[in-house]
């Protein structure tokens, strides 16, 4: 059938711009397969795409297609994953989003697509992890050594960084806390742990699944974490002893191409997030079906 830019171009987009009650936009990384998306052109195309027929503010978090794969050997044109991600940085960060104080929006300094913002009582905030074990796998082109101190130098800015928006969650304005990141942190069930089982035994993510946890339990207030990456399109409770969190993996892979609309319910302590199709109109489904 039509291709994922075709959807996106003739259905999604102009739902988008047709609808109110749709603010902004959140893209969760892998803007493209590798093929495409680790080039300048490719960066330059998505950013006019996003400017000119998206209209409304879009808050990307990268993915690893563009930069940390951009070195993958089966690859036609191969680059360094450090200037890619330099790239990325400069074209799709080069200029802050151009928003109203009542936005509350901020930038972390020295990783600019780590990003804040406040909208409707919700604490909005990226954190800039992506799969391939977070940049620390098949490091092909670059120096290993400088590729994973810069990794270990981006976990503790994304650390900085959420313990930043959590800090002005607690103010009384704000209700709820949403995270929005690339990586699947938790993988596919294996019949034996839990999902923070799972992540635990990541190294690359047991940090950040331990400490978002800690958090939304001292908030005590409704959480969100919404990634990419695999297609398991759901929505649940991966954290058993944070009652209070929620996981969102967003359809956009082959196996779902729809944009996953939510919607925050102030009066709802059980149910505070719903999450519908855009094109579908259906409800994510509560159980995260890996198989292809």
């Amino acid at each position: 059938g039509r291709t994922d830019e075709q959807v996106l171009r003739q259905d999604v987009a102009p739902k988008i711009r047709q609808r109110a009650d749709i603010p902004f936009v959140i893209h969760l990384g892998d803007i493209g397969r590798s093929d495409v998306a680790c080039t300048d052109s490719w960066l330059e195309k998505t950013r006019l795409f996003w400017e000119k027929d998206l209209v409304k503010p879009v808050f990307y978090t990268p993915g690893d297609n563009e930069w940390a794969d951009c070195d993958r050997e089966k690859l036609v044109v191969r680059s360094s994953e450090l200037e890619r991600l330099a790239a990325i940085r400069r074209i799709l960060f080069g200029q802050p989003q151009a928003l109203a104080p009542q936005w509350r929006y901020e930038e972390q300094i020295d990783l600019p697509e780590n990003q804040s913002w406040w909208y409707g009582g919700v604490r909005f905030v990226t954190q800039h992890i992506v799969s391939s074990n977070n940049g620390r796998t098949e490091i092909l082109l670059d120096d290993p050594v400088q590729a994973v101190r810069l990794v270990d130098e981006r976990d503790k800015q994304n650390k900085k960084w959420l313990d930043h928006a959590f800090e002005m969650s607690h103010h009384s304005d704000t209700s709820a806390v949403v995270v929005a990141t690339q990586a699947d942190l938790f993988g596919p069930p294996d019949g034996k742990t839990d999902a923070l089982t799972r992540c635990m035994n990541k190294p690359a993510y047991r940090d950040f699944c331990s400490h978002l946890q800690s958090l939304a339990l001292k908030l005590d207030k409704p959480v969100l974490l919404i990634h990419g990456d695999t297609n398991a399109y759901c929505l649940d409770q991966p954290m058993p002893a944070a009652p209070n969190l929620w996981r969102l993996n967003a359809p956009g892979d082959f196996k779902v191409i729809d944009v996953a609309l939510i919607t925050f319910d102030f009066l709802s302590a059980d149910k505070p997030f719903h999450v519908h199709g855009l094109l579908s109109g259906k409800p994510a489904p509560h159980v995260c079906d890996y198989t292809r």
